[in-house]
């Protein structure tokens, strides 16, 4: 199994403390057609160096998808907080006159107040300045490090995926290129039945000349080059998902799922068989599958 193939999609959080706050670090990752990075922060302002070291380490770890890094502090008030008994008793008064103005039944309880208090909390938002970096890098790498790990596993699952549609289509190939072999064939005979039809009005047939339009009925339905064009695109992914390839296969499969729905277009439209035809919407079909899971490797 290739390390080379992952998936875009994954998660992984960690948190570090950063002088005497709780910080956490999560990062989540979709699949995108590029890298894309956003640095989210919530009640605590980044550091533009700090937003810098993230975006550097993020983009050393990862190639494709678009992630989302949010940074939060997550530092909870210990035991010795002492609470504003005064602001608490004004909230409670303030609430309650409004229930009643407003015909509510029942009176405000704490928890009403606590959530207002917590809605509503003053004071300035921390700051994570660049000295703050070397301890919260770690993190950064952790979170990254689970992100990974999922991206792997997931992977795992979908090169099992699409080894089995790689085999389907491949089965699908050579039964078209079995059937195509015979065409030729059939559509001879068919057009010496339609001249036997026509021997009672029609003058006798130059053999050359019947032997001449076989010729051309044969080049007309060769598809040779494009059968022996589809197992080389086939062999290539097979490559690609036994990890034989470069790293990122994922832009490489879909250009070949491309590449493999042209030439199956191709030779649909070279043969108007009615078995061939049902084996090349077949084929599209599985295609189609294995180009969406392609879309999501990295």
């Amino acid at each position: 199994m290739s390390n080379h193939v992952v998936s875009m999609t994954g998660f992984g959080r960690a948190s570090a403390m950063v002088g005497a706050r709780t910080v956490s670090v999560e990062i989540r990752s979709l699949n995108h057609r590029g890298l894309d990075v956003k640095v989210r922060s919530h009640d605590v302002r980044l550091a533009a160096e700090v937003e810098t070291e993230v975006l550097r380490v993020v983009r050393q770890r990862l190639t494709r998808g678009s992630v989302a890094v949010s940074v939060s502090d997550e530092t909870t008030d210990g035991p010795g907080t002492s609470v504003d008994l005064t602001r608490v008793r004004q909230l409670h008064a303030a609430l309650e006159g409004l229930r009643k103005e407003l015909g509510l039944d029942g009176p405000v309880d704490l928890a009403t107040v606590g959530a207002f208090l917590g809605a509503n909390r003053m004071g300035p938002v921390a700051e994570l300045a660049a000295a703050g970096w070397p301890a919260l890098a770690p993190a950064v790498e952790e979170a990254l490090d689970g992100l990974v790990a999922m991206r792997a596993h997931e992977g795992r699952a979908m090169v099992t995926d699409l080894g089995s549609r790689l085999a389907n289509l491949r089965l699908l190939v050579e039964n078209i290129a079995g059937l195509a072999t015979r065409v030729p064939d059939r559509a001879a005979r068919r057009l010496a039945d339609r001249l036997a039809a026509l021997v009672d009005t029609t003058p006798a047939i130059d053999p050359a000349r019947l032997a001449h339009e076989v010729a051309i009925l044969a080049e007309r339905f060769d598809v040779s080059e494009e059968i022996a064009r589809l197992r080389a695109h086939l062999g290539h992914l097979g490559m690609l998902l036994e990890g034989k390839g470069k790293d990122s296969p994922g832009r490489r499969m879909d250009f070949l799922a491309q590449e493999i729905g042209r030439e199956l277009n191709t030779l649909g439209g070279k043969i108007q068989d009615a078995e061939i035809s049902a084996l090349v919407i077949d084929g599209k079909a599985e295609l189609e599958k294995l180009r969406e899971q392609a879309q999501n490797i990295e």
